[in-house]
């Protein structure tokens, strides 16, 4: 019988993959902070969110392109799937994942690409001179960057995080998500990013990023690093964490109201040794 990966094992298999990255960047000098939920769980909870199950750490765009061509041209103890090395992944974060372990969605098709239990590397990317700039920058792709999220879906379902009044505009991006080339859309969006130089910029942002036009930050955020405790290990945040966290979450210290302390992931995750056993 196959034995699902239970929630600590998930979360001590992410917690490996951040310290085998965080090796790397200490070492070759990359820049990358925690971020999102991770980040606000080391400052409020010193480790991971109780009722969160992910891990997301962030790089500038110069960093995230020198950590992955260092991943594909060394031998590393993960596995990497990013658009830089399958054009039929068409995210704008990478996933650093487990190559031991696989995972199984009803929902999601880019688990078809056997990717097994990861941590989202998102880039931040240089949105422009003034804030004005940035956000028309990061606006101008919104629909074909809903439409990308959207084609990844096997099949239409109701989100566990978004308000019940989202789903018309889900279910329509569901739609039109059938009818779009995924790659051709996808690269009009990264170049859209990618022509800014990260360190010129003074606006800046994770276009990947689930709290759109929160993630618009000046750049002098990713300036300087300080280390943070994270279950129980120390990792790299970024100086300017409460400008940040103040952004995405507001009062990020007070806690949610407890029907939204809830997980938004829909996999299950296994080894791969179980799922060959189960298949014998």
């Amino acid at each position: 019988m196959t034995k699902t990966i239970d929630l600590e094992q998930l979360k001590k298999i992410e917690l490996k993959l951040l310290s085998q990255v965080h090796e790397i960047c200490v070492e070759c000098g990359f820049r990358y902070s925690l971020g999102g939920g991770t980040l606000l769980g080391a400052v409020r909870h010193k480790g991971f969110i109780p009722w969160d199950d992910d891990i997301d750490i962030m790089m500038p765009r110069p960093d995230y392109d020198a950590f992955i061509s260092y991943c594909a041209s060394h031998e590393v103890p993960f596995a990497v799937c990013s658009w830089e090395n399958d054009k039929s992944y068409v995210d704008m974060s990478a996933k650093v994942y487990d190559p031991n372990t696989v995972l199984k969605d009803e929902n999601i098709v880019k688990t078809d690409l056997n990717v097994g239990v990861f941590i989202d590397v998102f880039p931040i990317d240089g949105l422009g001179d003034t804030y004005d700039e940035a956000k028309k920058r990061f606006q101008s792709t919104s629909i074909k960057r809903s439409l990308l999220v959207a084609a990844q879906w096997k099949k239409f379902f109701r989100s566990k995080t978004h308000a019940w009044y989202y789903e018309p505009a889900r279910f329509g991006a569901y739609v039109a998500s059938r009818c779009i080339n995924k790659k051709k859309t996808f690269a009009k969006v990264l170049k859209k990013y990618t022509d800014i130089d990260f360190d010129s910029a003074k606006f800046v942002g994770a276009v990947g990023g689930s709290y759109r036009l929160k993630e618009i930050l000046p750049v002098t955020l990713y300036t300087d690093y300080v280390d943070l405790d994270f279950e129980g290990q120390k990792f790299k945040a970024i100086a300017g964490y409460d400008e940040y966290l103040k952004s995405l979450y507001g009062d990020y210290m007070t806690l949610p109201p407890e029907e939204k302390r809830v997980s938004h992931h829909t996999f299950e995750a296994f080894y791969k040794d179980d799922i060959g056993e189960a298949d014998e």
